[in-house]
């Protein structure tokens, strides 16, 4: 951050790394994926909160705790699955669930749908439209206006990284 505020909550907000954000509530899921592909999709969830049995990985209890955070937010993927044998629209699942994993109450999502199928996308959209009614926050970064139109309750441009007009509301906008 170089100017402006960040507020969370109507508090200022300084954020210093990714850490200081995940800790506060917020998880980012990147455009290019943030995923190790030799290690399985608990293993890529869990890294870095990993649970332990005194010093050794407790991978039962990860994959245990990916298949809940899994079901309940309605993103099946297959916690033993290398990376690398899924498709990418089950990468970005993975993602996100490594968001939800670490209590993100806040989504930022970076060009999401850039490597997605139709069906992907859509697909996606019921996933953040039932998080957005359990009371998550999602920012939805996109250039496809259909989309954001689609999926935005607020919109806010910006052009070459600087604010282009007031937000707005998404009912009604063209």
């Amino acid at each position: 951050q170089d100017e402006g505020d960040v507020l969370l909550r109507g508090e200022p907000l300084e954020l210093r790394g990714p850490k200081d954000a995940i800790d506060r509530g917020i998880g980012m899921v990147h455009q290019h994926f943030q995923l190790i592909p030799v290690l399985t999709v608990a293993e890529n969830i869990v890294l870095g909160a990993e649970p332990h049995k005194g010093v050794v990985l407790d991978m039962a209890t990860a994959e245990q705790r990916v298949a809940e955070v899994s079901r309940r937010f309605g993103l099946p993927v297959d916690p033993h699955k290398r990376v690398e044998e899924i498709s990418v629209g089950q990468q970005q699942r993975v993602e996100i669930l490594k968001a939800l994993y670490r209590g993100a109450e806040i989504l930022i999502l970076d060009e999401p749908t850039a490597v997605l199928s139709p069906q992907e996308a859509r697909d996606l959209f019921v996933v953040l439209r039932q998080l957005v009614d359990e009371g998550m926050g999602i920012i939805f970064i996109s250039h496809k206006l259909n989309e954001v139109l689609a999926l935005a309750d607020r919109i806010t441009v910006l052009r070459r990284g600087v604010k282009v007009g007031e937000t707005i509301p998404a009912a009604g906008a063209t």
